[in-house]
Formats: C-alpha cells, sequence, structure tokens
C-alpha cells in the first residue's frame, strides 16, 4: 500500500530531484498551506484520499515541496530540476526521471505539478491553452482538468479535479501572505 507521505509528495502536490539538486531560485513563489488529494478506486488501487500541510517553492522547472505531519516535522521532501525528481519519505530515497512519473508511481496517477503550482496562485499555466469553465464560477479548464476558482479571492481556496476518469482531486488552502 502506498504510504501517505508519498500521496502527499506527489500532491501535488505534489515532485522533484535528488538530495543534492540546487535550490530553486531566490525569485520563485512560496507557497504554503494545507493540501488534500482524492484518487478514485480503479481496478489495481482502492480509493485514496491524504491531506497535510505544506511548503512549496519553485516553478516547474525546478522546486521542491516538503509535506509536514500535525506536529510540524517533516513527513516527505520532494525535489526536482531539469535532470529529474526525486522523493524522500518514510520508504527512504527514490528517484524519478520526471515528475509526471514521480506522482504517477507515488499516486497510481500523474498530476500535472507545473500547472498546479500556478493554478495555486489563482492563475492559469503558460505552458498550455486553457477555456473559462462553462460556469459563472471563476476558474478555468487545462491539462483536462477543471480548475475552479470560486473561493479563491476571499479563502485562498483552490480546487482542480481531472475532467476524465479515473477520478483525481487537488483541494488547496493556501496561507495569506502578509
Amino acid at each position: 500500500m502506498i504510504r501517505r507521505g508519498a500521496l502527499l509528495a506527489l500532491a501535488g502536490m505534489v515532485l522533484v530531484g535528488c538530495a543534492t539538486a540546487p535550490r530553486p531560485a531566490a525569485d520563485t513563489p512560496t507557497l504554503s498551506g494545507r493540501l488534500l488529494v482524492k484518487v478514485s478506486a480503479s481496478a489495481t488501487q482502492p480509493a485514496q484520499s491524504h491531506s497535510g500541510s505544506f511548503e512549496l517553492s519553485g516553478d516547474e522547472r525546478r522546486g521542491q515541496m516538503r509535506l509536514l505531519g500535525p506536529l510540524g516535522t517533516q513527513v516527505a521532501l520532494a525535489r526536482w530540476d531539469e535532470r529529474g525528481a526525486s522523493l524522500q519519505d518514510g520508504q527512504g530515497s527514490r528517484e524519478f526521471p520526471d515528475v509526471p512519473t514521480m506522482t504517477g508511481e507515488a499516486l497510481g496517477e500523474a498530476v500535472p505539478l507545473g500547472a498546479l503550482i500556478r493554478w495555486m496562485q489563482g492563475q492559469p499555466w503558460a505552458g498550455a491553452p486553457h477555456q473559462p469553465l462553462a460556469s459563472a464560477t471563476p476558474g478555468f479548464v487545462q491539462l483536462g482538468w477543471s480548475v475552479d476558482l470560486g473561493r479563491w479571492a476571499d479563502e485562498a481556496l483552490v480546487e482542480a479535479t481531472r475532467v476524465d476518469p479515473p477520478g483525481v482531486s487537488v483541494r488547496a488552502k493556501l496561507d495569506r501572505q502578509p
């Protein structure tokens, strides 16, 4: 069974490079808050739901995400750069050729981390076209995901749901920056 830390590390997000990978540039955004990732059951795995606090810095090219337990201790660390991705959690350290492979291995389904980082900032990712949601709700559809920003302005809440099965949803409640 996949461990909680590995699932959170995927979620989103979330993704990653080796332990000696350079840190993200100082001008890249730092995001923190709570993350909930749900993956629907499939023929090969049961439904999964995991949540926890996160600290994320970087972008789709280079970055890192720390997943934290209830007492603020690190549960998992994901890093990524142009050379690949790595995940350190209770199962040890694992390396992957790229973020989609890492997230797919950890969660059973790939999550577009580079896009998710921009979505958590209330914006579409520049790397792919997007369209507004069909409803009056603020948000957009991008990369096969419906991104609901209806509660972004008031609560810093982003909800992304994959349009096609199997169902994957990511909900991020961001800490407001002073």
